[in-house]
């Protein structure tokens, strides 16, 4: 087994976000990552910071506002529909959407997959739930795309759950038949590698991520931290594109901005104030479309006006802003557990 600390190593990486999990691995006896809407009403500090955070909001930030600034914070669409007692949206394999001039959207409405194009290759971030996903959704629609999956040389998973494998199921196919090498948070593979099940073989660990590592695949270098919350070692990577020729730089939260302890949100406040905002982010992704914006809309905005204006980028002020509301709104959840445990704020 082949493991290497990342920090501050210019290697090269491979990615793609994956399919949605199984209702088994969604279950289950799960951390608490939030507070209850009763922890967090009674909270008279948290009800303060969220008042506070509408400075932020302008006329252009409201939806973003109203997705952040509760008790959850950003959740996946089937969730926030299945909480509130209406149907499941369906489910099916999205059109291959090129959203960036270098990166690709693939797989299915739920959870789907980022392929990255790079000179020397394809960065692929996430694998799909399993073999068969990664067999039958993940690989068809690259080469739908005009993607060769022959040409992946790393796959970064984006975080992962003990026993669970729906961001990283598809990884040990993937890596066995195009020789990938395998990245992910290093607090998540000592989490998952001995929960590992033996009809699903996770990945050969190959490299450790932790804040600061960066992977360089020919004119293309990820960096990374680590956001943990969802998971120990669920990654933000921030990574370069190009939309008409004009760069830019989004950012890929696999957290989903969870700070359940306030190690977690220290990180987070580092990531947006420390990275996202000196370093001009202007977007934010996740596997499942639909937690940080109306990704499957703006998919289809961009295949409709593939010459217009990217709906996925902010004008840099207004992404600013966006960053600043979604740290205080995280500060706000993170004062409610530590009030409903009995600590400080």
């Amino acid at each position: 087994m082949f493991n290497r600390l990342a920090t501050g190593m210019s290697i090269a990486v491979g990615a793609a976000l994956i399919l949605q999990t199984s209702a088994a691995a969604q279950g289950g006896n799960r951390p608490v990552r939030f507070p209850t809407p009763e922890q967090f009403e009674a909270s008279a500090e948290a009800q303060r910071i969220i008042e506070a955070a509408r400075m932020f909001v302008g006329d252009d930030l409201q939806y973003e506002y109203d997705n952040n600034c509760t008790f959850s914070g950003p959740q996946r669409a089937a969730l926030d529909r299945q909480q509130a007692g209406l149907p499941p949206i369906e489910n099916y394999v999205v059109e291959p959407t090129r959203i960036f001039d270098n990166m690709w959207y693939v797989g299915p409405t739920s959870q789907g997959a980022f392929v990255i194009t790079t000179s020397e290759g394809l960065i692929l971030i996430d694998t799909l739930n399993n073999t068969e996903e990664a067999q039958d959704i993940l690989i068809p629609s690259m080469e739908k795309a005009g993607l060769d999956p022959a040409d992946i040389k790393y796959i970064v998973l984006s975080h992962g759950h003990p026993g669970q494998t729906d961001h990283a199921g598809g990884a040990n196919y993937l890596q066995a038949t195009y020789g990938a090498t395998v990245a992910m948070g290093k607090p998540d593979w000592d989490a998952t590698l001995p929960t590992q099940q033996p009809d699903r073989p996770l990945a050969k660990r190959n490299i450790d991520l932790v804040t600061g590592s960066t992977l360089t695949l020919g004119d293309t270098t990820l960096s990374f931290a680590l956001e943990p919350g969802h998971s120990p070692g669920s990654l933000a990577m921030f990574i370069p594109v190009t939309w008409h020729g004009e760069s830019h730089k989004v950012m890929l939260l696999a957290g989903a901005v969870q700070t359940p302890d306030r190690e977690a949100y220290e990180a987070l406040e580092h990531i947006m104030n420390d990275i996202a905002i000196p370093q001009n982010v202007q977007g934010i992704l996740n596997a499942h479309p639909g937690l940080y914006q109306d990704t499957l809309a703006d998919m289809e905005t961009i295949r409709n006006n593939p010459d217009g204006p990217n709906p996925l980028l902010y004008e840099q002020e207004r992404a600013n802003r966006y960053w600043s509301l979604t740290t205080e709104c995280a500060r706000a959840r993170t004062i409610a557990l530590e009030e409903a445990a009995g600590g400080g704020a």
